[in-house]
């Protein structure tokens, strides 16, 4: 993998590591992700580009919103393999 530099930077930070153990059980909405993870919309979004460009997650358009996910079976095989473990968000965790 070209990017393994720019993987493991990307899940460096607690944020998008949060982020990133959401999407490994489903996708969500960006907004969704503010109340969850209880940070503001600008950071959210920051944190998601550099998931993206480190080639961790993709995005879908669906109307007004943007929908993020693990961006492959073989990055999410690769996250479970490095012991990221998945898990619902919620306000309660």
């Amino acid at each position: 993998m070209d990017n393994q530099v720019e993987i493991f930077k990307a899940l460096g930070d607690e944020t998008r590591l949060k982020i990133v153990r959401c999407l490994l059980i489903q996708e969500y909405c960006a907004c969704e992700f503010t109340s969850n993870i209880q940070k503001d919309q600008t950071t959210i979004s920051r944190h998601l580009k550099i998931l993206i460009d480190a080639e961790i997650l993709k995005s879908e358009k669906k109307g007004r919103n943007i929908i993020y996910s693990i961006k492959d079976k073989n990055i999410k095989d690769m996250l479970i393999n490095f012991g990221i473990q998945g898990f619902l968000c919620s306000e309660e965790e």
